[in-house]
């Protein structure tokens, strides 16, 4: 976590909502009736509808960039009025307003114990001592009237803006001891292979794997020049950048410019130099990936 406690801590919007409907600029006007000072900031509004691998990893991966205390409000939210429980997580550098769907997955991993982690089982996990979630029950803390279809505007939104005002994590509701829990995949290894998978596409059409980039220096695997398995392509090496001398005569037999590397989120990448990885391998989210090291 970078820089140091805002007296106002930021709101930060990470949703499914897209910027066509008047959904983002209602919860942003929730917040200003509440607290007219706040600072909004938009993560993305663009995860795939209903898609909750993709916005826990859009926002693991990228919510340590904002001040500590940051208040994160994140809403991808397919059974949004059914029983599943609306909360506030408290991390040590920030708060995190969701629905309890696992869409803070990547969130509780970081807080994980690593024996618990790689073990846990799809479905809840206990909450370590230096993290703490509430339900948000408190009517003082939301809308008069909650509809069944869009709590982000009259639950979470109204939750994040009075945490921004100073109310306490604990008046929002009842403490809870487990939340659900369904991390991403683990790529494995297997006789000096690492298996797997493209977790995210990016606008550029990069295909990003679950394979980070301390994966290559585990178990002694810092061998000299690995090759990156994709679909039927075969890439040998990774690359610094996009146009990276070093690998620019390795062009597939088709001459596809194919390249592997580690993204500026520390994760696997394969992109296509200037062109779009997945519209020319047909790969998405899923497709399974090798890399193999030399023996």
């Amino acid at each position: 976590m970078t820089g140091h406690p805002f007296s106002a801590p930021p709101i930060v919007l990470t949703t499914d909502f897209g910027t066509s409907d008047a959904f983002v600029g209602v919860m942003k006007g929730v917040i200003l009736g509440i607290n007219p000072r706040a600072a909004i900031v938009d993560l993305t509004h663009e995860i795939a509808p209903q898609n909750l691998g993709q916005g826990a990893f859009v926002l693991g991966a990228n919510h340590s960039y904002f001040p500590i205390g940051a208040i994160h409000v994140a809403v991808v939210d397919p059974g949004v009025g059914t029983d599943r429980r609306p909360i506030v997580l408290e991390t040590p550098g920030a708060k995190f307003v969701a629905p309890d769907n696992g869409l803070l997955s990547q969130i509780l991993k970081a807080h994980l114990p690593a024996h618990r982690s790689e073990s846990a089982s799809l479905g809840r996990t206990i909450l370590p001592e230096d993290i703490r979630a509430y339900e948000l029950t408190n009517p003082r803390y939301r809308l008069p009237d909650v509809s069944n279809t869009f709590h982000g505007r009259d639950i979470f939104s109204p939750a994040a803006a009075h945490l921004s005002l100073g109310v306490q994590c604990e008046e929002m509701g009842p403490r809870l001891w487990d939340l659900v829990y369904e991390p991403l995949p683990e790529p494995e290894l297997q006789d000096h292979i690492l298996h797997g998978e493209v977790i995210y596409i990016d606008r550029f059409g990069n295909l990003i794997t679950n394979v980070e980039v301390g994966a290559l220096s585990d178990e002694g695997l810092n061998r000299p020049t690995p090759i990156v398995q994709v679909e039927e392509r075969e890439i040998k090496g990774i690359s610094r950048t996009f146009h990276d001398p070093a690998t620019a005569d390795l062009a597939q037999p088709d001459g596809l410019p194919l390249v592997a590397l580690f993204g500026s989120n520390g994760f696997l990448e394969i992109a296509v130099t200037d062109g779009n990885a997945s519209a020319s391998l047909g790969a998405g989210v899923g497709t399974g990936v090798r890399v193999i090291f030399n023996s």
